[in-house]
């Protein structure tokens, strides 16, 4: 693993904001607006009106209402926002128009909310909060039950989690991080955590401090002069000590990397991703590496 050299500030132009009209869309539409207003973005919000279940039993006049109300509350929704704003609609399912809606908008952001215990997957129909994990080529802001802030008039990381457990793709999310960091020149808590396997009953000093030596490379050598950046190292299972530590601490935001070519199983529920961005008390950045190793 590289030292980092310099910072890239990170900033979003096009931001997509999926929305399904839900009270978990509506604390994701605060942090959609906050960072459009904060980075002089414009805003996408987006709907994909899918009234799959009426298909086999409504009349074709029921569907059309359907489609005509969701409509207008997507229209609502964006009225007297003081930012620029694209409404995108599309009726059938999200699959097909997310990487049209991408591609053709210049998205760099896509901001959804999730829904309580059974998370992501609730956001349409089935397995869609897979899809656009595994589809979106731009980083994903999820806003989880479990976040009660809203940056209405603006969005600042004062404090930053970073979690690795340093991958290829570490280096490429760790930029995004230390910007937000030197942004606001907040604190920045780099952290890992060692799991209790055979190798680490013989090894645990050795890991740890191998472990640590690992973080600070990712920091580059003028980094107390943008950031406070605190090394943490904690050994158990990842995703509880993780969320363990953001609800001690209550970072402002968690930045998360992951794989050019992350895959997600049908048990995406008892992964680590889904459980940061499903229980953590702030919103979780996915940030996928554009290079395949």
């Amino acid at each position: 693993m590289q030292a980092l050299q310099t910072v890239t500030d990170i900033s979003f132009k096009n931001i997509l904001f999926l929305t399904d009209f839900s009270e978990a869309s509506e604390g994701a539409l605060a942090y959609a607006l906050g960072l459009a207003k904060h980075y002089k973005a414009e805003l996408f919000p987006a709907h994909a009106c899918d009234p799959v279940i009426l298909q086999e039993t409504a009349s074709p006049n029921v569907i059309d209402e359907v489609v005509k109300t969701s409509r207008e509350q997507l229209d609502k929704l964006i009225k007297d926002k003081d930012v620029v704003v694209h409404p995108l609609f599309a009726q059938g399912s999200i699959e097909p128009v997310l990487p049209r809606w991408i591609n053709e908008n210049g998205i760099d952001l896509v901001v959804i909310g999730t829904h309580g215990r059974r998370g992501m997957q609730r956001f349409v129909v089935g397995s869609t909060a897979e899809y656009i994990f595994r589809n979106a080529t731009c980083p994903v802001l999820t806003v989880g039950p479990h976040v009660n802030f809203r940056p209405y008039h603006g969005f600042s990381a004062d404090t930053i989690l970073f979690p690795t457990d340093f991958g290829p793709h570490t280096e490429f999310a760790a930029t995004y991080a230390l910007s937000f960091a030197r942004e606001a020149r907040g604190r920045l808590l780099m952290m890992h955590v060692v799991t209790q396997d055979e190798t680490f009953q013989h090894n645990a000093d050795a890991l740890i401090v191998d472990a640590e030596k690992k973080l600070k490379t990712l920091l580059p050598s003028d980094a107390k002069d943008f950031c406070r950046p605190e090394i943490i190292v904690e050994v158990g299972n990842p995703d509880l000590e993780v969320i363990g530590y953001a609800e001690k601490e209550r970072p402002d935001l968690i930045v998360l990397g992951l794989p050019h070519d992350k895959k997600f199983s049908t048990h995406f529920a008892a992964g680590v991703t889904y459980r940061l961005v499903s229980q953590a008390p702030c919103p979780v950045l996915t940030v996928r590496d554009q290079i395949k190793h």
